[in-house]
């Protein structure tokens, strides 16, 4: 089958490994369209044994437009459906299309992704089982996949001292690092070494305040990375901490959506790479990894973190062969999602 992937922004790339590793074992080797900005950061870098063709996303709207450019397609799957300019460009196709919505607010928000969904050759898809249980609620059930694909990653070596790492730019609105401050304070002040690794630019405002926080509390167990970096680099700090923390918990309202409606990508990430969470219990319950790690109730991280760096090697054997466990059972059942989905649009 002649497949376009196609990824018009230059973010939200992370999730084209998985794609292209579903899209394989279908036997289907797409043509992959993604920014320049984007393909620089070489998401695939860890994934040589997939089969795919990189194309310049820039060239595909040029000359006759994109309907004629991608007429010789039987299936597009548009990897990011926002903003509301992609949806726009993409609408004149009438070949079949899968297109994965990130922010599923828009769903019932704006009326022209119902109008755009509301075609036999059209089809949804969401990033979790969760957003789709939460979505199916109102109506006819929905389908999804996880992104828990990224390569092989080298294995981890021990270096020093428990390493936990917070993945993702630095933006107070999507985690509780006040909770991560409180709890390194009060390892520090025990006299617990750890090292807190913040994997994404901290070179925002809120990067920048939480700069000067680690620095009045004197805490010298944070890394920060500084501008964006690579997706090899992304991966190989993510899969080489000993515990990945999504810092998302039930303290604010405004992390209530992760919990229904959007992904904490912190966690697929730690799937995929193998690495045991330190997450808040409600949170591991709607995803489904209560045996993937340590888990806390609010207010609860320090003590979780302490729980992290006294595991056993049998404990952590276990977490592993739990998330090794997850990321079979989710790729498998986005697998099978994938399958009917395609199935549906090119009925």
């Amino acid at each position: 089958m002649r497949c376009a992937l196609i990824e018009y922004n230059h973010y939200h790339e992370e999730t084209l490994p998985t794609l292209v590793r579903l899209l394989n074992t279908l036997g289907i080797e797409p043509d992959v369209y993604m920014t320049r900005r984007a393909r620089r950061r070489q998401v695939f870098a860890l994934a040589s044994e997939l089969r795919f063709r990189l194309r310049r996303v820039e060239r595909i709207d040029r000359l006759l437009g994109l309907p004629f450019r991608l007429h010789h397609y039987e299936l597009l799957i548009v990897n990011s459906l926002e903003p509301l300019a992609n949806l726009t460009r993409i609408r004149g196709s009438k070949t079949p299309l899968l297109g994965i919505v990130h922010n599923t607010e828009l769903l019932s928000t704006e009326a022209a992704y119902r109008s755009f969904f509301s075609r036999p050759e059209r089809g949804l898809l969401v990033l979790g089982r969760h957003i789709a249980n939460h979505l199916a609620r109102g109506g006819e059930p929905v389908r999804w996949i996880s992104q828990v694909y990224f390569g092989q990653p080298p294995p981890r070596r021990p270096d020093g001292p428990t390493t936990f790492a917070v993945s993702g730019n630095v933006e107070f609105t999507r985690r509780n690092y006040d909770s991560l401050l409180d709890a390194a304070s009060e390892l520090a002040q025990g006299g617990t070494p750890i090292r807190v690794r913040i994997v994404g630019r901290s070179t925002t405002r809120d990067g920048q305040t939480l700069r000067g926080e680690i620095k009045r509390r004197d805490l010298a167990s944070f890394e920060l990375c500084r501008g964006e970096i690579p997706h090899l680099e992304y991966f190989q700090l993510v899969a080489g901490s000993d515990f990945a923390l999504p810092l998302v918990d039930r303290t604010a309202d405004r992390m209530r959506p992760y919990f229904e409606t959007k992904l904490a990508s912190a966690i697929p990430l730690a799937i995929g790479l193998g690495v045991p969470l330190v997450i808040h219990r409600e949170l591991a319950d709607a995803y489904g990894v209560e045996a993937c790690g340590v888990v806390y109730e609010d207010g609860g991280l320090p003590e979780a973190m302490r729980t992290a760096i006294a595991s056993s090697e049998r404990e952590r054997a276990g977490w592993q062969e739990a998330l090794e466990a997850t990321r079979a059972d989710l790729f498998g059942a986005s697998l099978a999602n994938l399958r009917e989905a395609i199935a549906e649009v090119r009925a």
